[in-house]
């Protein structure tokens, strides 16, 4: 289970600088990336990200999966652990269903 403070989900997100831009990866959610100039930027873009692949998911049905608990013990000079702030939850039967094309 991932770290829970009132009715919050914190998602870990490992981010590294490649080439002087920062990247965010959601560990529980593959594909789930943001980017940035600075460590604030990156993270700010993470919670944007975490809240469209959100809302993506709500549209087919689906919700976020449960955040996981991860060890930081990879952290370098270029590479560190993070949690970030889930959006609301969202009751994803109110919301309107996609019709396959």
């Amino acid at each position: 289970m991932g770290i829970y403070i009132r009715g919050l989900d914190f998602y870990p997100a490992v981010v590294s600088r490649e080439n002087g831009l920062f990247r965010a990866d959601f560990v529980d959610i593959p594909g789930c990336r943001a980017y940035g100039a600075t460590t604030v930027e990156v993270e700010s873009n993470a919670r944007q990200a975490l809240g469209a692949h959100m809302s993506t998911l709500g549209r087919f049905g689906r919700a976020l999966p449960t955040p996981s608990v991860v060890s930081d013990r990879s952290r370098s000079a270029d590479r560190y652990l993070v949690y970030i702030e889930g959006p609301e939850r969202v009751d994803t039967a109110r919301l309107p269903r996609r019709r396959a094309a």
